[in-house]
């Protein structure tokens, strides 16, 4: 079954984005304290909606007696007039952003979806699902905005929005045998090499996922165990953490012990001691493959139920969520985020835990 289809959606600015607002404070003239006004919003009259347009196209397909299913989706979203809350200069006031309008922004990609049952018996069941996307992300025009430049990330035509922008780490060479990494202002002696402009480093959100759920039926299909495992991949992820504790708190891993790794040591001389003071170490791989979730639930026969709790039906859940993960990134966890609530774009791990298991059990009795 050939499927495409089309369409377009907008999404209005914000209620006040339009409005300049003023907060009362307090400056000091000539030494005495006397009252004032700031700038606490600066408003754009010009903004307009935002635009979106998709296309997308694929296949539905059935196999083996419909045991099988196969989804796979190719689409294209063009976004015009795409609302950011642009940097504006210091000079401006107390105000640091205004919501304006981007030139146009694409995504791009493929998804599938393949499910299928393994195994169907009156004793046993087997069936798996297993869904992948994936995505490029594009910024097309600014608009006449010029590029928006944070301490992180970046807003630059021709690349992702909101990516990772540093000078690159090209390198390191121990040039005395020490096994110790340092930099010096002499390129002979020097052993950290970084280069000369910020160049786009790679991808704050991933461009990559895959997810797959297995589900086996035992008993007459009375006991269901379920998993889900979860991958992802495709982006960066900032180490804030081992940051501060490499330049404030002079206690990481990479400056504190001789033994680690020159990828430790170049990472902590980039930032401490060179003079581009480079965050590029600390934006690590955060790929990652997550055990997500374990459910089973075992469904009473009838008569049990009516003896035990004089019902039609009883079952016993037990399910158990962020049980493994695996992962090259150094730092706690790369779904730790300090900044998840507070609508940056740029995920980042400071000084925060990784996300909790749970263990729950529960028992559902139907009248």
């Amino acid at each position: 079954r050939l499927r495409a289809a089309y369409g377009a959606s907008g999404v209005q600015p914000g209620p006040n984005d339009a409005l300049r607002f003023f907060a009362s404070t307090t400056a000091n003239v000539r030494g005495s304290d006397q009252p004032a006004v700031v700038a606490s919003a600066l408003g754009n009259p010009l903004l307009q909606p935002e635009r979106s347009t998709e296309f997308e196209t694929g296949f539905d397909s059935r196999l083996f007696n419909s045991r099988y299913s196969l989804e796979v989706t190719y689409y294209r979203k063009r976004t015009e007039d795409a609302l950011i809350d642009a940097i504006v200069p210091p000079s401006v006031g107390s105000a640091e952003e205004v919501a304006r309008n981007l030139g146009a922004v694409q995504n791009q990609g493929w998804e599938f979806l393949l499910s299928g049952q393994l195994v169907d018996t009156r004793a046993i069941g087997i069936d798996v699902v297993v869904n992948a996307s994936t995505n490029a992300n594009k910024l097309l025009s600014l608009g006449g905005t010029p590029p928006q430049i944070g301490t992180t990330t970046r807003v630059v035509e021709g690349y992702p929005l909101f990516g990772f922008w540093a000078r690159p780490i090209t390198g390191w060479d121990d040039k005395n045998g020490d096994g110790l990494l340092t930099y010096n202002a002499d390129p002979a002696l020097n052993e950290v090499f970084v280069g000369d402009s910020v160049v786009f480093r790679g991808y704050t959100q991933p461009r990559n996922t895959l997810t797959l759920t297995t589900g086996i039926d035992l008993f007459n299909r009375r006991l269901r165990i379920q998993s889900l495992l979860d991958s992802r991949g495709g982006a960066l992820h900032y180490n804030n953490t081992e940051r501060i504790r490499c330049v404030s708190r002079q206690n990481c891993n990479g400056l504190m012990n001789p033994n680690a790794s020159f990828e430790e040591q170049a990472m902590v001389v980039a930032t401490r001691d060179h003079p581009s003071r480079t965050l590029d170490g600390f934006f690590q791989p955060g790929a990652f493959t997550r055990l997500r979730e374990i459910n089973a639930q075992w469904t009473l026969p009838t008569s049990w139920a009516n003896r035990l709790a004089g019902s039609r039906g009883v079952s016993l859940v037990f399910s158990a969520r962020n049980v493994a993960f695996w992962t090259k990134y150094r730092g706690i966890d790369p779904e730790s985020e300090f900044n998840a609530t507070t609508g940056s774009d740029a995920p980042s791990e400071f000084q925060t835990v990784a996300p909790p298991s749970y263990f729950v059990f529960r028992v559902n009795i139907q009248r």
